[in-house]
């Protein structure tokens, strides 16, 4: 991850305090200067939480970061996972779970489901389709029913699963889509 997926990492909850010194180092490795983030760069998750964030905040300060917000900071992460599924095909499954366990849980998401309005699962980021053929590889990872392609051996039908998601992960970065 780069500096910016480090940052949007820590927003969504995903890291404590003590990996600040890690975040401050991949700034250090992007270029980024400054003098808090060469002390923060230098310190270790062993060292005072309350010093490791001081630096932290004025290392955002002299660098004039403003933290994104939670739904930006899905976006950006969201953005990481599916490139790196188009990148990995043979990762998808494994990283649709980060996308799961580090994005969409990451978001307390309202209860605004009725009977009028029916919702699925990642609706509100754009996950749906891909949450489609996740529910399917969870399913053939377990042993449980499958849905689609019964015609096909059970390994085959893995592999057009995992096709499926990282087509629907391709269509995700192709519609360029933002959600707030």
């Amino acid at each position: 991850m780069n500096f910016q997926q480090k940052l949007a990492d820590f927003v969504l909850g995903n890291r404590t305090i003590s990996q600040h010194p890690d975040i401050a180092l991949t700034g250090m490795n992007e270029q980024l200067e400054s003098e808090s983030l060469s002390i923060l760069a230098g310190m270790n998750e062993r060292d005072n939480s309350f010093e490791l964030e001081q630096y932290f905040r004025q290392m955002l300060s002299e660098l004039q970061i403003e933290l994104p917000t939670k739904m930006e900071a899905a976006n950006i992460l969201l953005n990481h996972f599916m490139t790196r599924m188009i990148a990995e095909p043979t990762c998808a499954f494994e990283l649709m779970t980060k996308i799961q366990n580090h994005v969409y849980y990451a978001i307390k998401w309202p209860e605004t489901r009725s009977e009028n309005t029916k919702k699925y699962v990642g609706q509100e980021l754009g996950l749906e389709h891909l949450y489609t053929w996740y529910r399917e590889l969870q399913d053939f990872k377990d042993g449980s029913r499958l849905f689609y392609y019964n015609e096909l051996p059970r390994d085959e039908q893995k592999m057009k699963f995992e096709e499926h998601l990282v087509e629907e992960a391709q269509n995700w970065l192709n519609a360029g889509k933002t959600y707030t």
